[in-house]
């Protein structure tokens, strides 16, 4: 046990001094360039191109994103090695896939109403169908975010993706065998609907919209009645 832990700790450690290495070069490349970054954006204002400078400004905001979430994948916000590892790698998994990804975390984890071991086997499985259906889409986003809400007692993980398929039932999609995608069983949702089984105070509500599949995970600190 001993080792195993120790083995867990080596390997937060190693993936943090990565990202941190990783956010070095960008700080450092930010500013190397920040003067040209300045002066671009008053050579637009000078000469009033703001269709120009909205699309500079959006792909400036798209680098200045990926440096902010390396700096919220640090192992003292997200605080449990084992979800920090989970984190890190599909974050890198969806970038080397061209994904966008938007990360939020104001959660402490050392308080989570539920087994961390089965809120990791939820939350590894609805990254990855996020990582899957984001890449099939044309925009490649994927939105994560960590947080209370106070309001409704409850621990909130919001993850949502842009998809193509628009025609997939929400209402069958946790049944065995159900899948939108080719050469898949349907098996992970279906997981994740015999742990919430198991508890009266974890939720997942499903919703769509014409652009994003969304699955939020509501751990309520009581029993909901």
């Amino acid at each position: 046990m001993k080792l195993t832990l120790t083995t867990r700790k080596l390997e937060s450690v190693e993936e943090y001094n990565n990202i941190l290495r990783i956010l070095h070069d960008n700080v450092r490349g930010f500013k190397h360039d920040f003067d040209n970054i300045i002066t671009t954006i008053g050579g637009y204002i000078q000469t009033n191109d703001i269709d120009g400078l909205k699309k500079y400004y959006l792909q400036l905001e798209e680098d200045c994103q990926h440096v902010n979430n390396l700096y919220i994948l640090n192992p003292d916000l997200v605080n449990n090695d084992g979800i920090y590892n989970l984190l890190t790698k599909k974050y890198y998994e969806a970038e080397s896939k061209n994904i966008k990804v938007n990360i939020s975390f104001l959660l402490d984890l050392n308080t989570l109403h539920m087994k961390i071991y089965e809120f990791a086997r939820i939350l590894g499985i609805l990254l990855d169908n996020a990582i899957e259906a984001a890449a099939e889409s044309e925009e490649k986003e994927i939105f994560i975010e960590f947080r209370n809400d106070m309001k409704n007692s409850s621990q909130i993980v919001l993850i949502k993706n842009t998809y193509k398929d628009k025609d997939i039932d929400t209402n069958k999609i946790f049944e065995l065998n159900i899948s939108s995608k080719e050469n898949h069983n349907g098996i992970g949702l279906w997981e994740v609907n015999k742990i919430l089984k198991k508890y009266n105070n974890v939720h997942l509500n499903t919703t769509t919209n014409e652009k994003y599949f969304s699955q939020q995970l509501e751990i309520f600190y009581q029993t909901k009645k």
